[in-house]
């Protein structure tokens, strides 16, 4: 998705645009030189009252930046524009917005090209590199964009019921259909499509200058022979992202039984299977004056915010009946779809901590209660995602926890802790806004009152490749650290 920052850098680029523009259209002037057999012969220079080192470097330092502006990021901004307008599902004010990106950008390049093209005669566009970067883009926006986002612009969605919901397929183990032979097959397919895929974008850049400058084609040539390189390159790069995420799938670790945690030391990650879908994508990465890197965030959501907890025990999960394959994160296990709440209430008992996505839906709302009455205060982590998870839940779980209290009066059942509202970021934070869905996390003292940690609400705008994930395993600590020094719980029973 393009959000407010993207629409800034969009206004930045178009108003940057213009000024270069203006500037180089008043900066250059041609001169005639003579003429010589009838032809005259012109000069394009600066202008004498211009002819400075400071203004040619000013001058230079501004083509440098409308190269890196339309021949970079431009292309990646269309790409991303368009993907979204096709598979987004968007109202119509945002759907105004990322028009009027569309044609600012649009508009702004095509003013560059006019203008450079005027002053030079002779401008060699680098097609190639325009249509790969476009294509990338919106191929990686395509792959995205419509599961990222529901119709209410929230973007994790737990409409499927999580407990009791009929799965997407017929209830059977998942593990019949994952193959770790079939996962390493994949894997060294998607690494050789890759390696196939640079090789013929290495070739295709001084093949497509060559043909360009050899022939006297058409304008409307060189823009063709460009996407005729660059495409199969592309496709073959996105064939083989879906190859290596299918391979790692398929040699994901599946748990067996359950049973073999007796004795172990485990966390329960518990969440509603309607989110696992969103929890499968990229996280959103982090704003940044052009320092990110693909390194700071990689893999899927929910491999990023298990990460943070790897260093507190093996983190578990009940797989959800019938999918094929078990997404990446914690390891899968499989219940049967009428017969779970035994075995789950067994495993919220031995696990050293749970850590539950705050998120309604029946099931959710049980293991709630059930953790309420099984589990000790201190080993009960709430994940806390945006205000229309967490609203529903809070009610839910004061709902659940009055029918199960009135309906088990011989369970000695404790108070209903307090669920406090999500609190807002520190004014005045240094650094960018970085608008992640994880708001934080709600841990209990031994009185069950609640604390909540937050999720890094803001990031350096210079930073280094590693300095998110430092960032983020400081500001969790504290709701991290009194969890790795809880005493080992009693074995499995």
């Amino acid at each position: 998705m393009v959000d407010t920052l993207g629409f800034r850098r969009c206004l930045l680029g178009t108003v940057f645009a213009a000024l270069w523009v203006v500037t180089e259209s008043y900066a250059w002037e041609r001169r005639q030189l003579g003429t010589l057999y009838g032809s005259q012969f012109h000069i394009t220079v600066i202008r004498d009252e211009l002819d400075v080192t400071f203004f040619r470097w000013v001058l230079f330092a501004g083509d440098l930046a409308i190269y890196a502006i339309f021949f970079l990021l431009a292309p990646a901004t269309l790409g991303g524009i368009i993907g979204n307008l096709l598979t987004g599902l968007m109202n119509r004010q945002r759907t105004l917005a990322y028009t009027a990106t569309l044609v600012a950008v649009t508009a702004s390049s095509v003013s560059v090209v006019a203008t450079k093209i005027s002053i030079y005669k002779a401008f060699y566009i680098p097609w190639p590199m325009i249509v790969f970067v476009l294509a990338a883009s919106l191929l990686l926006s395509i792959a995205d964009g419509p599961a990222k986002t529901s119709h209410d612009g929230s973007q994790l969605d737990t409409t499927t019921d999580p407990g009791t919901a009929a799965p997407t397929v017929e209830p059977v183990d998942g593990r019949s259909y994952q193959s770790p032979g079939r996962g390493r097959v994949l894997t060294a397919l998607g690494w050789t499509l890759g390696a196939l895929a640079m090789c013929i974008w290495l070739i295709g850049g001084p093949l497509h200058e060559n043909l360009v400058s050899k022939w006297d084609l058409p304008f409307w040539a060189p823009p063709l022979i460009a996407v005729a390189i660059v495409v199969p390159p592309v496709l073959l790069l996105g064939a083989s992202i879906v190859l290596l995420e299918r391979g790692r799938r398929h040699r994901h670790r599946i748990i067996p039984s359950f049973e073999e945690l007796a004795g172990e030391r485990y966390l329960l990650y518990l969440r509603p299977f309607a989110i696992d879908l969103a929890m499968a994508l990229p996280p959103d990465e982090a704003p940044g004056w052009h320092t990110r890197s693909p390194f700071e965030l990689p893999g899927t959501h929910e491999q990023f915010v298990i990460r943070q907890f790897r260093g507190l025990g093996r983190i578990v999960a009940i797989g959800q009946p019938g999918e094929r394959l078990p997404q990446l994160g914690a390891e899968r296990g499989y219940l049967p779809v009428g017969n779970w709440q035994d075995t789950v209430s067994r495993l919220i008992q031995g696990a050293h901590a749970v850590i539950m996505t705050a998120a309604p839906g029946p099931g959710t709302l049980w293991e709630f209660t059930e953790a309420l009455r099984t589990t000790t205060p201190s080993r009960l982590l709430l994940l806390v995602y945006y205000d229309e998870l967490y609203h529903p839940f809070r009610e839910g779980a004061a709902q659940e926890y009055a029918t199960r209290s009135s309906a088990e009066p011989d369970v000695s059942w404790p108070p209903l802790p307090h669920l406090p509202d999500i609190p807002p970021p520190a004014p005045h934070a240094k650094g960018l806004r970085w608008d992640f869905p994880l708001q934080g996390i709600l841990s209990f003292d031994d009185e069950w009152r609640p604390r909540f940690t937050r999720f890094p609400p803001t990031v350096p705008r210079l930073r280094l490749v590693w300095t998110i994930r430092r960032l983020v395993r400081r500001e969790l600590k504290p709701a991290l650290h009194p969890v790795s020094q809880l005493p080992p719980v009693s074995p499995l029973g």
